[in-house]
């Protein structure tokens, strides 16, 4: 897997993952660069010093800002041991489930803010979803790296097992018939986002224990849904209580 941009490729050595290799374009120096050559340094990651035209090349874009790196494939990792993150952590879970969001950059949005609010992993299915792209991953900030990601074949019959493991499921649908303020954050909960203009699918639905909708004063019908994942989740942290430590 590729990843490029100053920030994800810094956050990544950060975090110390198994960084590859990196590629700099010919004459990056000062700045981020230099903190990310002395990282590269320190941990003994190869670099190498490219052209502009190789970087566009190996990440089909331009939008690289002079960097990439070679990392190994995600791994997904299972729902129920997201579960299990929660309760060692003594926390009523709270995972998202992704019903169809097939913008890799929604994803990475999603990704993001999922891991700024705290939640315990982003369910995907292996069908109708945005793969992890390097552009997801740029646009996650490096956050693709620290939240769980699974990903399922049928999202419906999932929805059925985890009920049965004691989550309840929220659904965020325009047709929800309660405010997303009135959700309940003191259970342990799943929130189904569904794609972008489709919303959720009409099966998803029906699996949901509850509806929320969010509602818009404006002339505009609905957030784009990396926009109404902000708005749930913290709505979550808010009632929840949790106090986020400002970073020095």
């Amino acid at each position: 897997m590729k990843i490029f941009g100053r920030q994800p490729v810094h956050e990544a050595l950060l975090t110390k993952l198994p960084v590859q290799k990196i590629f700099l374009a010919q004459g990056s120096k000062g700045g981020v660069f230099a903190e990310i050559i002395q990282l590269a340094e320190e941990r003994r990651t190869p670099m190498q010093s490219v052209n502009r035209v190789e970087l566009d090349r190996m990440v089909a874009t331009d939008k690289h800002q002079g960097i990439v790196a070679q990392l190994p494939p995600l791994q997904f990792v299972e729902w129920e041991t997201m579960l299990t993150r929660a309760a060692e952590k003594n926390e009523k879970a709270a995972l998202v489930l992704l019903d169809g969001v097939e913008d890799p950059r929604n994803l990475g949005a999603i990704l993001r803010v999922a891991e700024g609010a705290g939640m315990h992993g982003v369910i995907l299915t292996k069908r109708r979803s945005a793969e992890i792209t390097p552009a997801t991953i740029k646009t996650s900030a490096g956050a693709a790296f620290h939240i769980p990601i699974g990903q399922v074949n049928n999202l419906a019959t999932t929805m059925e097992e985890m009920k049965q493991a004691g989550l309840w499921l929220v659904g965020c649908d325009a047709s929800g018939d309660k405010n997303f303020d009135e959700l309940d954050a003191s259970l342990p909960l799943g929130i189904v986002l569904g794609g972008e203009g489709k919303g959720l699918h009409r099966l998803v639905r029906e699996k949901c224990d509850f509806l929320v909708h969010i509602p818009m004063r404006g002339k505009i019908a609905s957030l784009n849904v990396a926009t109404a994942a902000a708005v749930i989740f913290y709505e979550v942290v808010r009632q929840r209580g949790v106090r986020i430590k400002r970073k020095e």
